[in-house]
């Protein structure tokens, strides 16, 4: 009982320290945050005390990388390697071309490369038959105690730089690794990222973060989360901010759908808002360029129609290495949810944006 109590009081020390570190850096860097933000910020850095005590002393989980597995969709067929056999399975005869781009989606917590979003963005890609598609499965590693899974999140991201190292010794190219990360599988991109260039001193060629995870994340140095320099490009979707998903932005390009949430239309719970960015960038892949963003300075300059004249970037499929800065749009409700050019600007006041300024919707 000692020990235990010892534990606490060293877990509450540590949450002071970081709470008012953070806020300190809060204040200097971003002075418009709002006091839920600022409290949102404060609960992220705790969340980082806790894991870096709990973690400091206890074995690192080697045994359980080794539960990780690839699934690759190649055409009508599924095949699915243990991590430690994926790269002498995938550079047999006809198994990985290395002309084509490689797309890897990297489910979130609590989740599994099988449910249903990750499933689709991986089938909508391998539909088109013009990339190889993989999705990492790191279903044991992600059903831990949240902090827990935050940990892990570097190992799994160290795990498949390793892959990804590998494979462009085989012959492929780095500037066509594009990951995307759901939710906490953005930041295990981002780890990717970053061992990768470890590794091989250049960096990958493209992160897509769908809803960053926010809690432990929030205003994190660069190199405790997914950040712009983890890969030449790095565009991220935000649909749930202060709930599940991240506050700030952190990418070449930002896209706040319908102001970044926390609520989006047609959804009731938060983990719907939260997997709505990764629906949204699966419709763009099926049908491009149906989601175009404005640039702007917030979603209050978007909701007065007072953004950057014609400074447009669309979102997801089609998005252009070039794209710099933060976009807004709308969508609507339910699939399909892209609305073209008019989710650039506000025509009128509607029934779900008065529901939302209700936080009923």
């Amino acid at each position: 009982m000692c020990r235990h109590r010892v534990i606490v009081l060293i877990a509450v020390h540590f949450m002071v320290m970081a709470q008012g570190a953070t806020l300190n850096t809060v204040r200097r860097s971003e002075p418009e945050l709002s006091f839920v933000e600022n409290i949102y910020v404060r609960l992220s850095g705790a969340c980082r005390a806790i894991m870096d005590l709990s973690h400091s002393v206890s074995l690192t989980q080697v045994d359980m990388i080794r539960t990780l597995k690839i699934i690759q969709l190649d055409g009508s067929t599924m095949r699915t390697f243990p991590i430690n056999e994926a790269f002498v399975n995938l550079t047999k005869p006809a198994m990985f071309d290395i002309t084509k781009q490689v797309k890897i989606i990297i489910h979130g917590y609590k989740d599994s490369s099988q449910s249903a979003v990750p499933l689709e963005l991986a089938k909508s890609y391998n539909s088109k038959g013009m990339f190889n598609v993989f999705l990492v499965d790191a279903e044991d590693m992600m059903n831990k105690r949240y902090i827990t899974c935050v940990h892990n999140a570097r190992l799994i991201g160290k795990r498949l730089a390793n892959l990804l190292a590998n494979l462009e010794n085989f012959g492929a190219n780095a500037d066509d690794f594009h990951l995307l990360g759901i939710s906490l599988g953005a930041h295990i991109a981002g780890w990717a990222g970053k061992y990768f260039r470890l590794y091989k001193r250049r960096s990958i060629g493209r992160i897509t973060g769908l809803d960053p995870a926010g809690p432990c994340f929030s205003h994190a140095y660069s190199d405790q989360r997914l950040d712009k320099s983890d890969a030449l490009y790095v565009d991220v979707l935000h649909s749930n901010r202060l709930v599940q998903g991240i506050i700030e932005p952190l990418g070449h390009a930002d896209f706040y759908i319908n102001g970044g949430g926390p609520n989006q239309p047609g959804c009731m719970m938060p983990s719907c808002s939260h997997l709505r960015a990764a629906q949204v960038y699966t419709e763009s892949v099926t049908t491009p360029k149906s989601f175009v963003g404005i640039r702007c300075q917030s979603w209050k300059h978007f909701e007065a129609n007072a953004c950057e004249k014609n400074m447009y970037a669309v979102l997801g499929y089609g998005s252009s290495t070039t794209s710099r800065g933060l976009y807004y749009l709308r969508t609507s409700g339910s699939p399909p949810f892209g609305l073209g050019m008019e989710g650039t600007k506000i025509v009128g006041p509607t029934f779900e944006s008065w529901l939302r300024t209700l936080n009923i919707a």
